[in-house]
This record gives structure tokens, C-alpha cells and sequence, in this order.
């Protein structure tokens, strides 16, 4: 089975078991006509019982009413078969495109993440990411990248501290 993954599951939304997605903007038309995901590693099948959006893009499943049950489904890649994906990735504007969804380990960091967007400014590159309901930018530079992971999804990172305060 060929799989596309679109993007990555984010938090239990409210007490209705409802769960908020991370979608890239270019799938989310396919991820609207879905009638059910694919969802972690390796993939399990959820059906979809609707989505809704206005922002971030909120999904309620069948059978799964409690949040606890969604918090195991939390930042977990997101997946369509390839025949239900009609839309193109787009190519990589920057050199970092790849790492939107991994998640930054970084000493003296909690686990940072997923990457939701890689931001590019005239001086450099700027993961975009939320931390603890804050959107926060994390420098993306060779000399403060350690390491990649790409089974894990995850980079190594060497961050000065205080970063998270500013």
C-alpha cells in the first residue's frame, strides 16, 4: 500500500473527542474528502466521522469519544493512501522544507515539536513550531544542527538557553 503522509496529529481538542491535525495546505482539500486516515507508525486505519475547521483543522473519529484515547493518537504522522491524494507536493523553497513535522532534542530543551512550517527570512531560516500552547522560532543554521534522524523524525539540535522565554 502507498502511503503519503500529509501531515501529523496535534492535541485532544475539547472533551467531544475531537483531535486537531497538522495538515499541509496543499493536501487539505484531499484530506477533507477522506473518509478515513491513516494514522502512526506503522499505520493504523481511523474513520472519519467529520471535520470541521476555521483555523487549525479538527477531526472526530468513530469510537474514539475520550480524550484519553486520543492522547495516544497525539504527534503521530498523518497519512492518506496515494490514490486519494491529487494534489502535488510543492518542490522545497528552502533546504529545511524536510523537516517540517520532526521534532528538535536539544539539551537543556524539553522535546520540541513537530516543526509546523520552516520560515524563510533574508539572514537565515526559522523553524516554526508550537511549545505549551506558544508559537515560538527555533534558528536553523548547519552549525547548530548536531544530527538528523529521519526513521525517528527528529533532529539534534545545539540551542542556546533562554531561547524559549523570549
Amino acid at each position: 500500500m502507498d502511503l503519503v503522509e500529509i501531515g501529523w496529529t496535534g492535541k485532544a481538542h475539547g472533551l467531544k473527542g475531537e483531535i486537531k491535525l497538522r495538515v499541509a495546505e496543499h493536501f487539505e482539500d484531499d484530506l477533507l474528502e477522506a473518509k478515513s486516515l491513516l494514522i502512526g507508525d506503522p499505520p493504523i486505519p481511523y474513520f472519519v466521522e467529520y471535520f470541521r475547521g476555521g483555523g487549525a483543522i479538527i477531526a472526530k473519529f468513530e469510537n474514539l469519544d475520550q480524550r484519553e484515547q486520543l492522547n495516544l493518537l497525539s504527534n503521530q504522522p498523518l497519512f492518506l493512501q496515494a490514490h486519494q491524494v491529487t494534489a502535488e507536493a510543492p518542490t522545497g523553497d528552502t533546504p529545511f522544507d524536510h523537516l517540517v513535522g520532526y521534532h528538535i532534542i536539544a539539551e537543556h530543551y524539553p522535546e520540541l515539536g513537530p516543526i509546523s512550517g520552516i520560515m524563510d527570512l533574508p539572514e537565515h531560516y526559522l523553524a516554526e513550531l508550537e511549545h505549551e500552547g506558544k508559537s515560538i522560532l527555533i534558528p536553523l543554521h548547519e552549525n547548530l544542527i548536531l544530527g538528523e534522524d529521519a526513521g525517528a523524525r527528529q533532529i539534534k539540535m545545539q540551542l542556546p538557553q533562554g531561547l524559549l522565554e523570549i
